[in-house]
C-alpha cells in the first residue's frame, strides 16, 4: 500500500506554484522592457520640447516686456512728460527686438544679439 504524506504533498505543490509564478514574471518583465524603453524616449523628447518653448517663452516675454515699457512711456509722453527721448529710445528697443526675434535663424543668434545690444545700452 503506498501512503502519501499530506504535508510533502502541499509543500511540493506551493514549490510548483512558486516556480509557475517566477516564471510569469519574468515572462512579464521581458515583454515590459520595449514599453520602457519607448517611455523614456518620450521623456527625453518632452524634456527637449519643453526645453525649447521654455526659450521661447522668455523671448516672448522680454519682447513684451519692451513694448509695456515703450507704451508706458508714449502715454507718459501724451500726458505731458518730457521724457519723449526715452518714449522713442523703448519703442526703437520694442521693434528691434521684435525684429530680431522672428529673424533669427537660431535662439542663439537671437540671445547674442540681445546681449550686444544690452553692451551697447550699458556704455
Amino acid at each position: 500500500m503506498v501512503t502519501i504524506d499530506l504535508k510533502y504533498t502541499l509543500i511540493c505543490i506551493v514549490l510548483v506554484a512558486l516556480i509557475a509564478l517566477l516564471i510569469y514574471l519574468v515572462l512579464l518583465v521581458r515583454s515590459l522592457l520595449p514599453t520602457i524603453k519607448k517611455v523614456d524616449k518620450l521623456l527625453d523628447d518632452a524634456s527637449v520640447v519643453t526645453g525649447v518653448a521654455t526659450g521661447a517663452v522668455n523671448q516672448v516675454d522680454g519682447i513684451v516686456n519692451n513694448l509695456g515699457g515703450a507704451i508706458n512711456d508714449v502715454g507718459n509722453s501724451v500726458r505731458g512728460n518730457p521724457n519723449f527721448v526715452g518714449a522713442v529710445s523703448n519703442i526703437a528697443k520694442a521693434v528691434t527686438s521684435t525684429v530680431s526675434y522672428f529673424n533669427a535663424s537660431d535662439q542663439d543668434d537671437f540671445y547674442a544679439e540681445e546681449a550686444r545690444r544690452q553692451r551697447k545700452q550699458n556704455r
